[in-house]
């Protein structure tokens, strides 16, 4: 059973999905042309949970600051805003663009390095077109085929008419920005061999193949992909700005520079930042590194500009950011107590930052300032499961799992009691689902409970489809976890739920058991496995905690404690499968996201599921997840209530209801449904309806009565709100609760089927069965127009 989230909480999270319904999920140019970071989150959708889940005096923590969307979107809308980041590049970076600049000092010292390199640099691409000079901007090539890879490169989308030099100016003469590569541009190209490169950083990279950096083709060798022309430019102005004067403004030239690197290496035509070392045969670019340094020192002003209020020094919000790892920060700051943890989730092996920075913390470690280097320290403390062959150490999931729960635990330190932890998911391929039910289980033993979800698209009409499923997640989603009183929090003993290890041994024992089973009876169980388990003598602080347990999950009357009909038992009950439990709530989990949603995607209700379960165990949703059937199953199920409009699920329009308040009996809880059919039964003239709630009666739901002809006859029934059809266990531990009692009749109801088993032993046993249909004719007659049956046509 999921701990109860406090009124106050749930009503702010369920606002959330309201106040970024209409925010496109979206980065601002200024921030994506200033710092190349990969996975940069929506400030703007940010912005908006933060205004709904935070007021203005609470303090907010980024463990992960990354590119800093998080910090940005607290300003000014939090009191106190803390962020660490591990990797020195990055928070060089982001620092840079957070800190309040001296502007005219930047454009000054901007103007000293332009004095100084530009006719330089400018010179080194220099060009004619018609006998006129010019510039290259850049240069279309195949480096594979040498000279030949320069003349006749292989045709692109950028290469019209065989132009494969696109030019600075337009060509006064023929009024062209571009032209083919010719004689005089190799022979410009050659006649800059023999300056002097040697200074060129040629360390050898952290070898992962996920993010390109392969020996085989050389792409381990931080030199490999640059032309020698980008070489001398990028030396040129390094060496200007490495002449000015210390300060801050200088450190923001140097990261102007650092983040030209990416475009001004050898990459593909019309690349991105994103794929960062890819060695590019064929279909290259090579672009000028002047007129790189030029655009992102202008994306640089802007972005200053617009986020002009949005900087350490001008936002009314006190900001504290260190680079720091977040563990050892929280260690070293034990009065640090915040209301918020917001940040970006260190995915397993999706990003690896620290490798993919390599490329910048090169070149500033070797000419900028030798504490940029990627120390083991660093290495250490990253949350990352990564391919790299030297990083032994981070490559088994059980590593990382580790890891994260290294992080719960201190996020625990650093949060408030009843705080919430934001966390930003994609979950990319569905192995990275399994991963997130062991997260929700680490989550719970550091005294956490997931307390909501919502999605996040991204506004791209070539979004995949749903059918889909099985390779990608659809949306980028927001979890929160919710930090719970000390007094409720999970049960746990070393790295076991004891709370789910406790709920199990005690169902089994209460339902093989004949008789009634007295909580002081279930008490002495658990203490007894305590001991033999884990080595542990139950005192009376622990026999109490056992005693609240069982008040949780199971119903106490006047000393018997019975089995609550209401709750998820999984593992145990029958010999059905997970699988089909699961199934069977699906109807109120599709009820409960339409109720709360108005619409969802199919990750929803994935998501629902795996928040049921309370002994994270991962094997129990991969029992979905790795079956086609199992997901068809539950595709139809949905298409049972729901149609598609556009990327969503909502409810089906063509549903015939009664009445508009009718109520759909098949998204009833088991209680709920149990007491439905109580109430038939009474309105049937049956006596003495008694509903059981499920204590040691081998799964015996209601007992009742009823007169014939001057005699009393008596009945048990079960009920099954189930999805899928009632089989024949069920119906055979039915037959014997009749025998046993001695009894007159049984009868199994439910707002399904039956399976061709089920139906062949209850007619062996004269168990009578009550299905789906039979029973919307009776509830129709006593209570027409109040129920609806949504599953009867599945």
């Amino acid at each position: 059973m999921r701990k109860l989230i406090d009124e106050d909480v749930k009503k702010k999270l369920n606002k959330i999905k309201f106040a970024i319904e209409e925010i496109p999920n979206t980065v601002p140019s200024e921030m994506r042309t200033t710092f190349n970071f990969k996975g940069r989150k929506s400030p703007a959708i940010a912005e908006k949970v933060i205004k709904t889940i935070c007021n203005e005096n609470d303090s907010l923590y980024d463990p992960f600051m990354g590119s800093g969307s998080f910090v940005f979107a607290a300003m000014g809308n939090v009191k106190k805003i803390y962020g660490t980041e591990l990797d020195n590049y990055t928070f060089f970076a982001v620092e840079a663009l957070m800190t309040k600049a001296d502007m005219a000092k930047l454009a000054e010292l901007f103007q000293q390095v332009k004095d100084n390199v530009y006719k330089k640099i400018m010179n080194l691409y220099a060009a004619s077109c018609c006998g006129q000079k010019n510039y290259i901007s850049k240069v279309l090539f195949d480096p594979d085929e040498g000279k030949d890879g320069y003349f006749y490169p292989s045709e692109n989308r950028e290469i019209i008419d065989g132009k494969n030099v696109k030019l600075v100016e337009k060509c006064p003469i023929c009024g062209e920005k571009a032209k083919k590569f010719d004689n005089d541009d190799y022979i410009k190209i050659k006649s800059l061999d023999s300056e002097d490169v040697s200074r060129f950083p040629k360390h050898k990279y952290i070898e992962n193949s996920r993010i390109n950096i392969t020996a085989s083709r050389g792409a381990d060798r931080y030199d490999r992909i640059f032309t020698h022309r980008n070489k001398i430019a990028l030396l040129y102005l390094q060496d200007s700005i490495n002449q000015l004067e210390e300060s801050f403004e200088r450190d923001i030239l140097e990261h102007i520079l650092v983040a030209s690197i990416s475009l001004a290496r050898i990459a593909m035509y019309g690349s991105s930042t994103d794929i960062l070392y890819h060695v590019v045969g064929h279909g290259a670019q090579d672009m000028n590194v002047w007129l790189l340094f030029e655009e992102k020192y202008k994306n640089f002003c802007k972005f200053k500009t617009v986020y002009a209020d949005c900087q350490i020094g001008t936002s009314k919000s006190e900001i504290n950011i260190s680079n720091s790892d977040y563990a050892k920060y929280i260690d070293n700051h034990p009065e640090l107590k915040v209301d918020v943890i917001y940040t970006d989730f260190p995915y397993t092996d999706q990003v690896p930052y620290l490798e993919r920075n390599q490329l910048y913390r090169v070149w500033l470690e070797k000419f900028y300032n030798n504490s940029f280097k990627l120390s083991d320290e660093m290495l250490n403390q990253e949350i990352v499961q990564t391919d790299a062959p030297t990083r032994t150490n981070k490559q088994d999931i059980e590593s990382y799992y580790k890891d994260i729960d290294n992080m719960f635990a201190h996020f625990s330190m650093v949060l408030k009691e009843k705080g919430l932890v934001l966390l930003t998911m994609k979950l990319g391929k569905a192995k990275y689902f399994k991963t997130y039910i062991e997260i929700v289980n680490l989550a719970r033993k550091n005294g956490f409970e997931y307390a909501y979800q919502v999605g996040v698209e991204k506004n791209d009409p070539t979004i995949r489809k749903q059918s889909a499923f099985t390779n990608t997640f659809m949306n980028e989603m927001i979890v929160v976890f919710y930090k719970l009183p000390e007094e409720e929090k999970y049960w746990y003993i070393y790295n076991d739920n004891y709370e789910f290890l406790l709920v199990k041994k005690v169902y089994a024992y209460i339902i093989n058991s004949k008789n009634y089973v007295t909580v002081s009876s279930a008490v002495s169980l658990i203490c007894n496995d305590m001991k033999s388990k884990y080595g542990k003598t139950a005192n009376n602080e622990v026999i109490e905690r056992i005693r609240k347990v069982l008040g949780e999950y199971f119903v106490i009357d006047a000393g018997i404690i019975q089995i609550d009909s209401n709750q998820l038992y999984l593992d145990i009950e029958d010999s059905t499968d997970l699988y089909t439990k699961l199934y069977d709530l699906m109807p109120i989990f599709i009820r409960q996201l339409l109720n709360n949603k108005g619409k969802f995607v199919l990750e929803d209700v994935y998501f629902e599921l795996v928040n049921a379960l309370c002994d994270g165990n991962p094997k129990t949703i991969a029992q979905i997840i790795e079956d086609e059937s199992h997901q068809r199953d539950i595709e139809n199920l949905i298409s049972n209530y729901c149609e598609k409009e556009g990327q969503y699920y909502v409810e089906r329009k063509d549903i015939i209801k009664p009445k508009d308040d009718a109520i759909d009996i098949s998204t009833l809880s088991g209680t709920d449904f149990e007491i439905l059919v109580q109430s038939l039964l009474k309105a049937e003239g049956y006596e003495n309806v008694v509903k059981m709630g499920g204590a040691g009666d081998l799964g015996v739901d209601i007992i009742a009565s009823k007169r014939q002809k001057e005699k009393i006859l008596h009945y048990i029934f079960q009920c099954k709100r189930w999805a899928s059809n009632v089989g024949s266990d069920p119906i055979q531990r039915l037959y014997a609760e009749r025998e046993r009692r001695g009894l007159d009749y049984a009868v199994c109801v439910t707002t399904s089927g039956y399976t061709k088993d089920g139906k062949m032993v209850a007619e062996d046993l004269n168990v009578e069965m009550v299905d789906g249909t039979a029973l919307m004719k009776r509830l129709n007659k006593h209570f027409p127009g109040e129920y609806y049956n949504g599953i009867i046509d599945i």
